[in-house]
This record gives C-alpha cells, structure tokens and sequence, in this order.
C-alpha cells in the first residue's frame, strides 16, 4: 500500500513537470519573433566588417551601421550582439541558419535569394569602377578590357557586376573565392590586378589605407542600405525595423550619424596620406609605447593621442613653432608648469603632459556631453580655449542646434569670427574656423591610424589568398 502511494505521488509530480513544460512550450509558441528576442535579452546581428559600416575594434566609434543596429537594440530593450562577416552571402547563411536575426551589408542591389527579405531602404550611394593611379584608366564601361575586373566572391561589388551585366553583356570579370573586399582593394592597391568596383562610402575611408587607388569611372546606378532577415510567416520583426528606420530617418539622426561619418574624411591628399603612413611604419612604433602609458594614465584610447600628436608636431620631437610652444604635443610654457612638465622637448614628457592637460579639459565639459562627442569638444578647446568652446555652445542652443553634439556646434564654432556674434559672447572673438579644421584633421588621422591597425588584426583572420583559384564570371542574362 505505501508503495502504491509513492508511485502514485510520483507520477503525479511527473505529471506537473510535464503539464509545466508544454505550457512553457505552448507560450513559447504563441510569442512572436521580436518577443522573444525581448524575453531572450539580445539581438544578433551579421555586419561586414569594412569602415565606416562598423569596425571591429575597441574606439570612440564603431560605425555608423553598428550605431544604427544599437539604437535599434536599445529601442527593443536588448543588448547588441554583432558578428563579422566578410561577404553579403556569409550574411546571407548566418540568416538562413539562425544565427542572426538581421544582416547589414551596406548599400548594395536587392539579392536574389526567396529566403531573405529586403527591409526598408536608406541612404542612396554611389559606385565605382577603381583602378591603380599609375595605369592608364579606362573612361567607360565599354573601355574595359574583359577579365580586368576582380571582386570577392558573394559580395556586395559581384552584386554590382551582376547588375551591369545587363546593360553592358560583354562584361566579363573575376571573382576570388573566400576573400573579402579589403583584399580586393589591396591588390589592386599595387597593381597586381586592374581594376575593381566599390562603393563611395568604403572608398571614402579606404582611399586614405591605399592611396594609389584612383575613380575611372563613376556608374550611372546608385543602390540603397537596407537590412536583411530571414523570410517568415512572423511579420514582427520585418514590421519593428520598418518603424525604427522610418522614425530614425524623420527624426534626423540618421543625416547627422552619416555626416558625423564623413564630413572629415571628404578631403584627400594623396602627398600627405603616403608621408603619413611612411610616418606610421616607420616614426610611430619607437612613441607608441608612450602613448599608450599615457594613454591608460588618461584614460584616453592611445591612437587618439598620437593623431593628436601628429596633427601638432608630425612625431618631431624637436618641433618648435613661431610661437613658441614645442615638443611632440606641442605645449607651451604656461601649459607645461600647469601639468608639472619640465623639459617639453623630451618625448615621454611631451605626451605625458599634454594627455594630462586633455583630461583637465575633458573634465571640465558638462557631464551630460557623452562620447565621441566629448573627445571631439575636447579637441577644440586644445585648440581655441574652453571659454570660447562654451560661447560656441550656448550660441548653438540659441540658434535651435544641439550643444552636446560636435556635429552641431562645429556649425556654430566659425561666427565667434564675426562681430554681430562674438560681441554678444562671454569670452569675445575668436578664429572659431581654426579648432573646427582642428579637429577634422585630427579625426581624419585618428580614423586613419585605426584603420591601419585594424587591417593588421583582420589580415591575421583572413584565409590565405586563392589567387590560383579566380573564378571568369559572365553570368547569363
């Protein structure tokens, strides 16, 4: 009899465990995709790793696609979690296997694939044809020599191609299989193919890594950003991503994120970006070290400080100007007693002393300004002086702009030149164009020196080059 009770007990608490899971089972079911990424805590999201859509490493910024995806995220209530891709086909199967919720691959034609959805587009941009500068470049798709295109292969140019096609049916051109745009480039970087195809915005960035790539040829088709997902029945996440991009591209942050991207990195000089990555290979490594001490005393990344560097002295340690200040950072004498430093011409002194008078700035900024934004107001005041930054931000508030964001006070930084509105400042007049190409440039450098960084750590990731494995692509019509 007390057997047949605990068998009975038993089963009855099996029972309940089993009723539990199905229930459990059951609300699973019933939720849809963008609640259970809620209930999960975090969206998973496929990213090519080339600037300015995103780059994979520890900076100020990240990308303006990564910011885009976290704003999503944050607007779910979720953290973010990003995984690299190399090519819009790797996007395409981390889809198709659940490993990603949504894929951004930058702006590119719409895919072929039944099983991936197209979600709302942004951002229109422009394409092209790129070859080496010291080869005679063809003028027209017509003056293409056939098999002088390369491309990796499933990626966003062979997308690109693909399209051409149709217009141009003599088009033939070579794909790499398991290699990525950046190889690409790089091979054509030194002539040993061609030509290749690429967008504006990458090209933007990259011309800075490899500057003998040189436009041939400006193509008549621009093609939009969008972000992908698997194809469903569940509606929610397609209909969700809709609403977001909708209200980011109303509400303006999406122009200013882009420009925040871009407006410093417009100007190219070929002179000057071959003298500067000379001066990274060779000048940079013997002051990195010190950088670096400098910045984790600072709490500054150690980059910024040498582009800073750069901007000042270009890494001469003897460097003097006519004003006097001196030394890798530049520092005056009035500078140089307030942060303790004695000798300005002695290199771990220089940028000790001015990492700690850039941290005297930066904490003395408003609390609420928040990052890059911070970095990037603490470079003007190096520049121009904390009262007269102060006047540029209230001017901005004034005018209806918002003084916590660079983007919006380097509009404003330029009228303390002007007497009908410096005489209605605090601290008067002052040469405000000077801090705003201040910190373009340095910005420019401090992107520059990042991506040449990364190019290191990713080229270690990469799979060996199958150059002996090229693929002749002339795909039907």
């Amino acid at each position: 009899m007390i057997q047949v009770k605990k068998n009975t007990r038993r089963l009855v608490i099996l029972h309940t465990i089993i009723m539990v899971i199905l229930a459990q089972t059951a609300c699973t079911d019933d939720q849809s995709q963008i609640e259970r990424i809620r209930n999960r805590g975090n969206l998973r999201v496929a990213m090519i790793a080339t600037p300015p859509l995103y780059f994979p490493d520890e900076s100020l910024i990240k990308g303006y696609g990564y910011e885009m995806a976290e704003s999503y995220a944050t607007s779910l209530g979720v953290d973010l979690e990003v995984t690299r891709a190399n090519t819009v086909q790797e996007i395409i199967t981390q889809l198709k296997q659940g490993k990603a919720h949504i894929g951004i691959a930058g702006n590119a034609p719409g895919h072929t694939d039944d099983n991936i959805e197209t979600e709302t587009t942004y951002n229109n941009n422009e394409w092209y044809v790129i070859g080496n500068r010291e080869n005679k470049l063809p003028k027209s798709i017509e003056d293409i020599i056939p098999s002088t295109i390369i491309v990796a292969k499933g990626s966003r140019p062979a997308l690109v191609l693909k399209k051409l096609k149709t217009a141009y049916p003599s088009l033939f051109w070579l794909e790499l299989p398991g290699g990525n745009t950046r190889q690409v480039l790089e091979q054509v970087n030194l002539n040993n193919f061609k030509l290749s195809v690429i967008d504006a915005d990458v090209f933007t960035y990259y011309r800075y890594l490899y500057p003998e790539l040189k436009i041939a040829i400006s193509l008549s088709n621009q093609y939009p950003s969008h972000w992908m997902t698997h194809k469903n029945k569940d509606t929610s996440i397609s209909e969700s991503i809709k609403k977001f991009i909708e209200q980011y591209k109303n509400s303006g942050k999406l122009d200013k994120k882009y420009n925040t991207y871009f407006r410093h990195m417009n100007v190219f000089n070929y002179i000057d970006s071959l003298h500067y990555l000379r001066r990274i290979d060779i000048t940079l490594p013997k002051y990195m070290p010190l950088f670096k001490a400098a910045a984790i005393d600072n709490e500054f990344d150690e980059r910024f400080l040498a582009a800073i560097s750069y901007q000042e002295s270009h890494w001469n340690e003897k460097a003097r100007s006519y004003t006097g200040v001196r030394g890798l950072m530049m520092l005056t004498l009035e500078t140089a007693k307030r942060v303790g430093i004695k000798d300005r011409l002695d290199p771990e002194e220089s940028i000790m002393g001015g990492a700690k008078y850039l941290n005297i700035l930066k904490s003395s900024l408003a609390e609420h300004i928040m990052e890059p934004d911070r970095s990037w107001m603490t470079l003007a005041a190096y520049n121009v002086g904390l009262g007269h930054l102060e006047d540029a931000r209230v001017l901005t508030e004034k005018l209806g702009d918002n003084p916590d964001l660079w983007i919006d006070v380097e509009k404003h930084l330029p009228k303390l030149s002007q007497k009908e509105w410096y005489s209605k400042t605090r601290h008067g007049y002052a040469r405000g164009h000077e801090p705003v190409e201040f910190v373009r440039r340095i910005r420019r450098y401090y992107d520059i020196l990042r991506l040449y960084q990364q190019e290191e750590l990713l080229e270690k990731l990469d799979k060996p080059l199958e150059l002996d494995n090229l693929q002749l692509i002339s795909p039907a019509l």
